[in-house]
């Protein structure tokens, strides 16, 4: 009973020491706080979110002359069927709100129900109390891939943080992110595929464990 009871200890022992503390700096718990980031900070907006898009028809023959600008991504989207166009005229009005009798003739450009699948909201802050849920289109998510190395935490009283290298990869990638005139038209998109995926973060230690990003130190 005596070797049992001992071997049952070193045992317990063992598992726990294998468990570890989430405090602990090492790759299982920085990549579990770097998860927790990418899952809020990792979406890939294409950036437009101020829906709907009215241009004129000059506005369009300059962007695609010039190309680039918003036109040039609204056209490139209704391209691959993501926008849809509306032909509006509407009454001119002065500053006093009334008519001038000019028209004005406009695209007007929404999101269509292709589109649907791509769309996701985002928060906007402007001061302290003022918030604004906008959609946007998204192409994908950064997922982290596998952490690559840490630096030693350096502690600041009570404060301790560290740099960590990641590499990440992007999961949920719309088919369309390949577009070539989706990637002319936003040359954000052809940047990140075709840039290195090795990343370094701060992630500092709260009560709760690693955390990564804004830290308030």
């Amino acid at each position: 009973m005596k070797k049992i009871s001992t071997f049952a200890i070193i045992a317990a022992a063992a598992s726990l020491a294998a468990c570890g503390s989430k405090t602990d700096a090492n790759a299982k718990n920085f990549g579990a706080a770097i998860s927790q980031y990418l899952a809020q900070e990792g979406v890939l907006y294409m950036g437009l979110d101020d829906w709907p898009v009215d241009l004129r028809e000059s506005e369009i023959k300059s962007a695609l002359k010039l190309g680039w600008g918003k036109a040039k991504q609204i056209t490139a989207l209704e391209s691959i069927g993501l926008v849809k166009g509306e032909e509006i005229e509407e009454d001119v009005t002065n500053f006093k709100g009334r008519p001038t009798g000019r028209k004005r003739k406009f695209t007007r450009y929404t999101l269509s129900d292709a589109a649907k699948p791509f769309t996701c909201e985002k928060k906007m802050f402007a001061g302290s109390r003022y918030e604004k849920t906008l959609t946007d289109l998204c192409w994908g998510k950064k997922a982290l891939d596998k952490v690559v190395k840490w630096d030693a935490p350096m502690s600041l009283g009570e404060y301790k943080m560290t740099e960590v290298t990641y590499i990440y990869k992007i999961e949920n990638l719309a088919e369309w992110a390949n577009n070539p005139e989706v990637q002319e038209a936003f040359p954000r998109i052809k940047k990140i595929l075709d840039r290195d995926k090795e990343v370094t973060l701060s992630v500092h230690l709260t009560s709760e464990g690693w955390e990564a990003g804004r830290s308030g130190f």
